[in-house]
C-alpha cells in the first residue's frame, strides 16, 4: 500500500489558505476522487457545516470536536476515502498530529491541511509546527499589507503576519490567543506595520 502525501497550506489570514483548500477539493471532485473535508467546531464564522472562504464560496464539510473523529469517520465510511481535507488546523487538539500520520501511513490517504502557522503575536500556533514537520509538501502563502500610511496610500507589501485589531487598534500582547472572527477583528500586515503593543523584549 502506498503512503499518503501530507500537504500543509499555511500563512497569515487573508492569504488565501482556505481558497486553495477549496480549489483542491473541487479539482478532486471533478477527477472523481473520493474526498471528505473536516473543520473544527470552534470555527463558526460562516456556514456551520461548510468550509467557507472570506469571499463567501463554500463546500460541504464535517464539523468535529475531537480530531480522532476523523479516523472514526474514515473507518466507518462505506466509500474508500482517497483524500482528507482539514481546514483551520491550528485549532485542533494535539492528537491531530497522530491522526494525520496514521491516515497517511496506515490508510494510504492523502491529507491536505490549511492553517495559520503563527498567531497574532508571531508565535507558532497550536500543532502547526509538528504538522509542518510531518509534511512532504508545504505551501506558504502571503497576503497583502493593507495598512494605510500617513500619506493616505496603502502599503501593499507582502504580508506575513496576522494583525489582531480591537476597536481598530492593534491588540495588546496579553489579549486572548483565540478569537474566532473574520474581517472585523483581523487584517494582514507586513513586518514594518505589524504591531503587538506590550510585547516583551527578547533577551539573548
Amino acid at each position: 500500500m502506498k503512503t499518503g502525501l501530507i500537504e500543509v497550506i499555511c500563512g497569515p489570514m487573508f492569504s488565501g489558505k482556505t481558497s486553495e483548500l477549496v480549489r483542491q477539493i473541487q479539482l478532486s471532485l471533478i477527477s472523481k476522487i473520493e474526498v471528505v473535508a473536516f473543520k473544527p467546531k470552534i470555527d463558526n464564522r460562516y456556514e456551520s457545516d461548510k468550509i467557507c472562504t472570506n469571499d463567501g464560496y463554500c463546500v460541504k464539510s464535517i464539523v468535529i470536536d475531537d480530531s480522532k473523529e476523523i479516523i472514526d469517520y474514515v473507518n466507518k465510511s462505506s466509500k474508500k476515502i482517497e483524500k482528507v481535507f482539514i481546514d483551520e488546523a491550528q485549532f485542533f487538539d494535539e492528537k491531530i498530529v497522530e491522526v494525520v500520520d496514521y491516515l497517511a501511513k496506515n490508510k494510504g490517504i492523502d491529507v491536505i491541511l490549511a492553517g495559520l502557522d503563527q498567531d497574532f503575536k508571531g508565535a507558532p500556533f497550536g500543532q502547526m509546527p509538528k504538522l509542518l514537520g510531518l509534511a512532504q509538501k508545504i505551501r506558504t502563502l502571503t497576503a497583502i499589507c493593507v495598512h494605510e500610511k500617513e500619506d493616505g496610500c496603502i502599503c501593499r507589501k507582502p504580508a506575513y503576519f496576522t494583525q489582531r485589531l480591537i476597536d481598530g487598534k492593534p491588540a495588546k500582547f496579553n489579549s486572548p490567543i483565540i478569537l474566532v472572527d473574520g474581517i472585523n477583528s483581523y487584517t494582514a500586515r507586513c513586518e514594518d506595520h505589524w504591531e503587538v503593543p506590550e510585547r516583551p523584549e527578547k533577551e539573548l
